[in-house]
């Protein structure tokens, strides 16, 4: 895989997109984040060929069981909020298909709020994982077009998804048109390109996650992808209890010289010393991030958006 293109309007006319700054992943090779001189996007710019599915077999994509954690607990809050937010669009009964599924924890919090759920998750071992430890129906094939459950559905949901994707081939386009009903509800949530942490963490920020990450939204730019899928925007959130806070945590230490990858580390390797700096740091970040999304700086955009045509 290369990215020598923009994802949203696909312009390769890279070399008069401005490089805003250098990154280098844990593998030591070189990414650059450019703006789109086209749209205005930024994404991130790399000519040598990877190999991407390496990058989701290790560290913090590894699969592994957390409904013990405090992460599920919180992950759990999170998303019931979430639900109760699309349940003023889309009452129950009521179905919901969840695109990027993972291991199914936004589903199986779903199903237990009443909503008939199905996922589309192309990492096998994650929806292995669905399947085994929830009881959920998790479609593996590659998505690009067509309907994947032979009807389409009154919710959409998209966590955390479009950053990894490429747009070309009208690939969102299919999906909303094929998969979800008309007056439908759609969710979508991604890193905030535009938030407090990512100014403040520059080419450090946690949710730059190059090259895993090839677009890098703005709160406008994201508005105008939905809304040429024929979708209007709602209303919007810029917090996360989950990938908000951790993101400014990170970007806490950063000031003090931390160069690591907060949640592969605490996957990995929970130092005395790591948790105790969590400890300490956690309040100061909550507060900040609370205050980013009185300005829109919150470290997500979760937009909830109608289809319209």
């Amino acid at each position: 895989m290369i990215n020598i293109t923009c994802p949203v309007c696909f312009d390769n006319k890279t070399n008069s997109h401005p490089i805003i700054f250098n990154v280098k992943a844990d593998s030591e090779e070189n990414y650059q984040i450019r703006k789109c001189q086209n749209c205005g996007h930024i994404y991130t710019y790399f000519e040598h060929d990877i190999d991407i599915a390496s990058y989701y077999d290790e560290k913090d994509y590894t699969v592994k069981d957390t409904k013990e954690t405090i992460f599920f607990k919180i992950q759990k809050l999170e998303y019931n909020s979430v639900l109760d937010k699309i349940k003023k669009t889309s009452p129950l009964p009521a179905t919901l298909l969840d695109f990027g599924a993972g291991k199914g924890l936004f589903l199986k919090f779903a199903s237990e709020k009443g909503y008939a759920v199905k996922g589309i998750e192309s990492s096998v071992p994650r929806a292995n994982y669905a399947r085994t430890h929830f009881n959920l129906d998790i479609n593996t094939d590659y998505y690009t077009s067509g309907t994947v459950f032979d009807k389409k559905f009154d919710v959409l949901t998209l966590f955390h998804v479009l950053e990894h994707i490429h747009l070309s081939d009208n690939l969102l386009q299919n999906l909303i048109n094929n998969n979800l009903k008309k007056n439908g509800t759609l969710v979508i949530e991604v890193p905030n390109f535009n938030s407090l942490q990512s100014n403040w963490s520059g080419n450090r920020w946690l949710h730059l996650d190059v090259p895993r990450h090839i677009s890098h939204f703005t709160p406008q730019l994201l508005k105008n992808v939905i809304s040429k899928c024929g979708c209007e925007v709602q209303s919007e959130s810029y917090f996360s209890l989950h990938l908000g806070i951790i993101g400014m945590v990170q970007t806490i230490f950063s000031w003090f010289g931390y160069k690591g990858f907060l949640i592969a580390d605490l996957k990995g390797k929970k130092t005395i010393g790591l948790l105790t700096a969590l400890l300490v740091t956690i309040p100061i970040a909550i507060g900040l991030e609370v205050l980013s999304t009185f300005f829109k700086k919150g470290g997500v955009i979760r937009y909830y958006a109608i289809k319209k045509i």
